[in-house]
C-alpha cells in the first residue's frame, strides 16, 4: 500500500487500553504530513524544472538543426559546429546548477529552523529554571513560615497544658 498525503490525514487508530497517547499519534503524524507536503512541493518544483530544461533541450537541438541545414557545411557558424552532446551538457549543467541552488536554499532553511528551535529551546530553558527558583524559594520560605506556625503552635500549646494544671491545682 502507498502511503500518500490522503492516508496519513484520514489514518484513524483504535483505541485500546494502556494503548499510546492519540495526541502524541496525532502530532507525529501531523509532523510527517508537512514533511511529506514539503517533499512533494520540491519534487513538483525540481519535475517543473526537468519539463523546462527538457523544452530548452530540444528547442537547443531544433535550433541546432536548423542552423545545420540552412548553412552550408563549410560555412557553418560556430554554434552549429557544436556536437550535439554539447548542448546537451549545457542543459543538464543548467539542471546540476538548479539542483544545486534548490539543495542550499533547502539547507540555509533548515539551518534557520533548527538555529530558530534552539534559541526557543534555550529561552524556555531559562525561563523554567527561573521558574524553577522562584518555586524553590517559595518553597522554603514556605517551610520556615510552617516551622515557625508550628513552634508557635507547641509554645501555645504547652501554655495551655500550663494553665490546665493551675486550674486542676486550685480545683
Amino acid at each position: 500500500m502507498a502511503i500518500t498525503l490522503d492516508t496519513i490525514v484520514n489514518k484513524v487508530f483504535k483505541v485500546v487500553k494502556n494503548g499510546y497517547d492519540n495526541n502524541e499519534v496525532e502530532a507525529f503524524l501531523d509532523e510527517i504530513l508537512e514533511e511529506m507536503e514539503n517533499r512533494e512541493a520540491e519534487t513538483n518544483k525540481l519535475k517543473e524544472q526537468v519539463a523546462t530544461l527538457s523544452r530548452e533541450l530540444e528547442e537547443a537541438r531544433a535550433q541546432l538543426a536548423a542552423s545545420t541545414a540552412a548553412a552550408p557545411a563549410k560555412a557553418a557558424p560556430a554554434a552549429a559546429e557544436r556536437h550535439p552532446s554539447e548542448s546537451f551538457e549545457l542543459v543538464l549543467n543548467k539542471a546540476k546548477d538548479a539542483y544545486d541552488e534548490i539543495v542550499a536554499t533547502a539547507d540555509a532553511r533548515a539551518d534557520e529552523i533548527i538555529r530558530k528551535a534552539n534559541d526557543d529551546a534555550a529561552s524556555i530553558r531559562t525561563r523554567a529554571e527561573s521558574q524553577i527558583a522562584d518555586l524553590t524559594a517559595q518553597l522554603s520560605s514556605l517551610r520556615k513560615q510552617t516551622t515557625d506556625y508550628c513552634t508557635a503552635l507547641q509554645k501555645l500549646l504547652s501554655e495551655q497544658n500550663s494553665s490546665m494544671d493551675r486550674i486542676k491545682k486550685l480545683l
